[in-house]
């Protein structure tokens, strides 16, 4: 049986030092994200969710989004990812669809969730520090997390209603493994050494697998940023050296406008996209590179 929390267990085995998770100079190790983790699950049992029940995870990229992520799995329940711009009547729609017990909201969004949730029985925590340090400070890790079979619901991500409301597709445990591992060792080869840029939105799938997932099953570093800015994402690409980078086909156009200064050059990886932007990506990358590289 495979429980995609595991994936975060083995790593912090096989790299506890080692940086998991970093925001600026907020930065998590391997056993500290386990650690909080965990936390994440005790909290939740102690407000009454088992295993099967649905948790919404409404968060910008900071730490507390894969915090509270592994921490949903390892009680056995079932994440929601919501994007934390949504509206109190989008908010509604996602809560009353998915049944959520419970949601952690990011305390930006607390106005529109307040109004949202109004009627649907969910909880909500309010989440105001990106590590949830004040939240967890009273819960200490299980012994032992959930055992979930291969086929049982991990995730449901919604669509983005762009036919009519969106509609919650159900991804098992095994799917969602096997999708970052493929993503991690097949795709990009990736290992302990790597950084990876997480300016992806982790709620949406591609950040969620090919970035937090899938740099877990690495042991490598996700560096986040909570809200795409060309200039940020360049000033992080080179003070963290960062060597993958995920994004869509405007974020590399964006940078390769920005771009004023020579920084690390990582490997890029995106869905398909303009040939031009492309190309020119890749002209930057060799350029940068020093002689007979």
């Amino acid at each position: 049986m495979v429980n995609l929390s595991s994936l975060l267990a083995r790593a912090a085995a096989d790299h506890s030092e080692r940086p998991a998770v970093r925001l600026d100079e907020l930065v998590l190790t391997y056993e500290k994200l386990q650690d909080s983790a965990g936390r994440v699950t005790s909290l939740l049992a102690s407000l009454g969710v088992m295993p099967g029940d649905r948790v919404g995870v409404m968060l910008p990229n900071v730490p507390a989004f894969p915090i509270v992520f592994y921490g949903t799995l390892g009680a056995g329940a079932i994440v929601v990812p919501m994007n934390p711009l949504l509206k109190n009547r989008e908010v509604a729609y996602y809560l009353s669809d998915s049944g959520a017990k419970v949601l952690f909201t990011w305390h930006d969004a607390a106005g529109e969730v307040a109004k949202g949730a109004a009627g649907t029985g969910t909880q909500i925590l309010e989440v105001d520090e990106p590590d949830l340090h004040s939240l967890l400070a009273g819960c200490a890790p299980p012994a032992v997390t959930a055992e979930q079979a291969d086929d049982d619901d991990a995730v449901i991500l919604y669509t983005s209603g762009t036919t009519g409301w969106p509609k919650g597709a159900e991804l098992t445990h095994a799917n969602l493994t096997r999708n970052a591992e493929l993503a991690a060792r097949a795709m990009l080869n990736a290992g302990p050494g790597d950084v990876r840029m997480g300016c992806l939105p982790l709620f949406h799938v591609f950040g969620l697998t090919a970035g937090l997932n899938a740099t877990i099953v690495s042991g490598g570093t996700l560096t986040l940023l909570p809200r795409f800015d060309a200039g940020k994402a360049l000033e992080i690409i080179g003070r963290d050296q960062v060597t993958i980078f995920e994004g869509v086909p405007t974020m590399y156009a964006a940078m390769l406008h920005h771009r004023t200064h020579d920084s690390a050059t990582p490997r890029p990886c995106g869905p398909a996209s303009p040939v031009a932007p492309r190309c020119r990506w890749r002209s930057c990358a060799d350029s940068s590179r020093p002689s007979g590289a």
